[in-house]
């Protein structure tokens, strides 16, 4: 019994494959499709719930009263459709970029940002921007606490602190849509204009630097840091692209204009949306 053990020991042992990026995908390779909703403009995931929140535009980007946050599982079930919606005081117009803290849903609206319960989907109230001349609020982030609110049309970074909006910094290099948060914790943010240069914000310092150039010109949306990768979705060819180590590529050519991307980083999974085409289609990042 003890030479069998020896023997088992001296064996030696498979390492583990590392899983590569999944590159040359296209639509012929996609996992599967969500249908059924109104401009779909941002993906959430949630890890705690296993399932992603789709904030839909539904027509004009403002005044109409009519967006929503849906509630979709994670094997693409939409389980309620206008899960979270406006009130009568705070009104939902057009749904755009998420972000998750505790139990709380924060999702951008054009006037503000409005907070729901992510398990109930309670309207728990309203960030109020109108104090400030907004262009486009667009994407949110959270570091240390604060949450971060891009502002495309207007090449602004808003702060949320203890409810209350505040501006940042103003008059960044590109018009700034998507954001997320490195390991590092220096804020990303997706150019929609001005690029290709991709810059990362170090809040504590102020100072802006570049992160890396895109492959593409302008028109990033969506941006997520995933397996030290930074994924984004551009409409300037319609593709996701990856960017490792300040390398940019073309990643997963889309059939369509993508929006806000979320990426669920259990199973590997990016959820893309278009506002266009009512759909959310879904990707496996890697091999």
């Amino acid at each position: 019994m003890l030479a069998v053990l020896f023997i088992a020991s001296c064996a030696p042992k498979e390492e583990p494959k590392t899983k590569d990026w999944k590159r040359g995908q296209d639509f012929s390779t996609v996992s599967f499709s969500v249908e059924g909703f109104d401009g779909p403009e941002a993906v959430r995931y949630d890890e705690e719930l296993d399932v992603y929140f789709v904030s839909c535009f539904v027509g004009s980007t403002s005044g109409d009263a009519n967006g929503y946050v849906s509630r979709v599982s994670s094997n693409g079930v939409i389980e309620e459709l206008r899960f979270m919606t406006g009130t009568e005081e705070y009104p939902f117009d057009a749904g755009r970029g998420m972000y998750i803290t505790g139990d709380t849903l924060w999702v951008a609206d054009h006037s503000g940002v409005h907070y729901f319960n992510k398990k109930s989907g309670d309207h728990l109230g309203f960030v109020d921007f109108s104090d400030f001349e907004t262009g486009f609020i667009n994407d949110i982030v959270e570091k240390d606490g604060d949450l971060y609110v891009t502002d495309t049309g207007q090449r602004k970074l808003y702060r949320i602190r203890d409810f209350e909006a505040e501006l940042v910094k103003d008059n960044l290099p590109i018009m700034p849509n998507g954001i997320t948060k490195l390991p590092d914790g220096n804020l990303v943010f997706a150019p929609w204009n001005d690029g290709p240069e991709i810059y990362q914000y170090d809040v504590e310092t102020d100072m802006l630097s570049v992160y890396g150039t895109a492959a593409g010109s302008d028109n990033y949306d969506g941006i997520e840091f995933y397996d030290g990768a930074l994924i984004t979705s551009t409409q300037f060819d319609s593709s996701l692209h990856l960017m490792i180590d300040g390398k940019d590529e073309l990643f997963i050519k889309l059939p369509g204009r993508p929006a806000d991307i979320a990426i669920d980083p259990n199973r590997g999974v990016v959820a893309v949306p278009y506002v266009a085409l009512n759909r959310v289609d879904f990707w496996v990042l890697k091999e």
